[in-house]
């Protein structure tokens, strides 16, 4: 073979394994970018999910501590009209003695053990009343006395009090929460209806 047929057959081979090798480069680079794709997404899918789970935490936290949160407001709304219809009740015992009247008194004296009662205290509207029923006693008026009455045995060993406001005070712990709870309903049923 001549020179020249030498030198267009090697140019050929050359051109031949440059373009083989081009090609290979080529396929390894998008072999490269794919893998590198594919890890990308993988991370990408990762950090998406890690993302996920970091915002499903957070919200979580924040939920939770907005429970406790409502829960303490509730309490405390709790507390508040706890105190606020314990005072409503004992604004209304006055007008519980004066509707009752007799009939009430002397069913609260009558619901006291039998004794010698020597000392009676009462509201000064219920003076006569106490006259009446204890005709040997010393009677006390006290205007704190919204109805009813306290009584002591001579030497003050022995003392009751049946006054309204004790009666009411023994009656709150279960009187207030099924006031509360019914309130709360009935606060829920408004909610719901609008």
């Amino acid at each position: 073979m001549g020179r020249m047929a030498l030198i267009e057959s090697l140019q050929g081979k050359a051109t031949e394994d440059a373009d083989a090798l081009w090609r290979d480069a080529r396929e390894r680079a998008d072999a490269y970018r794919s893998e590198l794709a594919q890890a990308l997404e993988r991370q990408g899918a990762q950090d998406a999910q890690a993302a996920a789970l970091h915002a499903r935490q957070v919200e979580d936290d924040a939920t939770t501590g907005a429970r406790h949160r409502a829960d303490a407001a509730r309490a405390q709304a709790a507390l508040v009209l706890a105190d606020r219809m314990y005072r409503l009740a004992v604004a209304e015992l006055p007008a519980m003695r004066d509707a009752g009247g007799a009939e009430l008194f002397a069913a609260l004296v009558g619901e006291l053990p039998g004794r010698d009662w020597q000392f009676v205290r009462v509201n000064p509207s219920d003076r006569e009343l106490a006259r009446r029923h204890f005709p040997r006693a010393e009677i006390a008026c006290d205007p704190g006395i919204h109805g009813g009455l306290e009584v002591a045995t001579d030497d003050g060993r022995i003392r009751v009090s049946n006054t309204l406001e004790t009666r009411l005070e023994n009656a709150w712990p279960d009187v207030v929460p099924r006031l509360i709870a019914d309130l709360l309903a009935e606060s829920h049923d408004h909610r719901t209806a609008a």
